[in-house]
């Protein structure tokens, strides 16, 4: 049987990643480490005009020169996006020499992972992988779900976080079940139409009637 994959959400905001390639692949890379607020720094004599213009704008460090070994040096994790598969194996062998996490992109046996394909409404993330064997396939799906999922599990979710901090706040959280059943159509609609108020109201109702019934059913048990 073949090992799949141990999937994971890397935090990396403030750490340092390398991207060592210029072109298209190297680009594709960007918006998902940016956004995860990675201090990223892009390593190729050449580059597209997207890249230069993120380095020009303070969003990126450009170093226009080719991969040197010190370019790892107090990287977190580095991504090897050229064209070129010996410096592609070169870095990732110096990378996993020095204990970075590192990848070559598209060749399974320089990587020590996959980026996956990923559907977002807000904070909400969706991770679809297939392995490393078809990132087509991924892309295919990631396309699919992208126009079936409603707009509004973003805001579901961060209405969700909000009144989860309240209770937290106060005292233990609820049990998953309680939080199932508010989730309700009347709270998809309220989001759909845009009105988070009344969606965290019925929420923040449900669940704290069904916090009270368990507790009222514990004591009547420890009676």
């Amino acid at each position: 049987m073949t090992p799949t994959c141990y999937p994971i959400a890397l935090v990396l905001d403030g750490k340092r990643c390398l991207v060592v390639g210029g072109g298209e692949i190297a680009d594709g890379k960007l918006d998902a480490l940016l956004l995860a607020g990675a201090v990223v720094t892009v390593v190729s004599p050449e580059v597209r005009p997207r890249i230069a213009a993120l380095a020009a704008d303070g969003q990126i460090t450009l170093r226009q020169r080719p991969y040197q070994t010190s370019d790892l040096d107090e990287v977190y994790l580095a991504i090897a996006a050229t064209d070129d598969r010996p410096t592609n194996a070169r870095m990732v062998t110096e990378a996993r020499a020095a204990g970075i996490l590192t990848q070559a992109v598209d060749d399974i046996p320089y990587c020590d992972f996959f980026a996956v394909a990923i559907v977002r409404r807000g904070d909400l993330q969706l991770g679809i992988s297939t392995n490393g064997r078809s990132p087509a396939f991924a892309r295919w799906m990631r396309e699919r779900l992208d126009t079936d999922l409603p707009l509004e599990y973003g805001d579901l979710l961060a209405v969700l976080g909000d009144v989860r901090d309240a209770i937290k706040a106060r005292g233990p959280i609820p049990a998953y079940e309680h939080w199932q059943a508010a989730i309700t159509d009347e709270v998809i609609a309220a989001l759909g139409a845009g009105d988070r108020e009344t969606a965290t109201a019925r929420i923040y109702e449900r669940i704290s009637a069904g916090a009270r019934t368990a507790a009222a059913a514990q004591a009547e048990d420890a009676q």
